[in-house]
């Protein structure tokens, strides 16, 4: 039987990034979670390289980098103002689902390599195909029923959004 875990606590800001840090990773370096973790907390909410690696004890190149690869695959932007020679990071709009989008498109990943390795394995027992099937088949059964959780998280989103926009109209 598995116990409910407690509620994690975190004494401050850093543990927060870390604990971030490891759970974002899908693939990427854990400076690139930490940054993330940072700019969706950060006041204000654009922040340059320089207060990025100021905060983050990191350096200029290694923020660089990462805010590199967070905005190739659209998790953070960059954006310039008028008279400042300085690039600014943000996360924008939409984020969320792309993260989330990501983390369908790892499960399809996933689901192939397991499939592509039940195939190299296919002349074994069933016995020794177990461990690897069950693997594939949560993953598949996940790769399913993403798309599903997604619209349900995306109308209950629209639903908040109508109803705070009626109490707004009404106020």
């Amino acid at each position: 039987m598995v116990q409910a875990s407690e509620t994690m606590i975190l004494k401050d800001e850093d543990e927060f990034l870390e604990a971030m840090a490891r759970t974002l990773g899908m693939g990427m370096p854990r400076m690139a979670g930490r940054l993330w973790a940072y700019l969706a907390i950060c006041d204000p909410p654009e922040q340059t390289a320089a207060q990025i690696a100021e905060r983050l004890q990191a350096s200029r190149g290694s923020v660089s980098g990462m805010a590199r690869l967070l905005e190739h695959v659209g998790l953070i932007r960059r954006v310039t103002h008028s008279g400042d020679r300085r690039e600014y990071f943000s996360i924008p709009a939409g984020a969320v689902r792309t993260l989330m989008d990501r983390a369908q498109q790892q499960l399809r990943a996933d689901r192939e390599v397991t499939e592509a390795g039940l195939a190299l394995i296919a002349d074994r027992s069933a016995e020794s195909q177990a461990r690897l099937r069950d693997l594939h088949d949560m993953y598949a059964f996940f790769e399913a029923e993403w798309p599903a959780v997604l619209d349900r998280y995306h109308q209950t989103q629209t639903d908040a959004d109508r109803i705070g926009a009626r109490k707004e109209a009404s106020a």
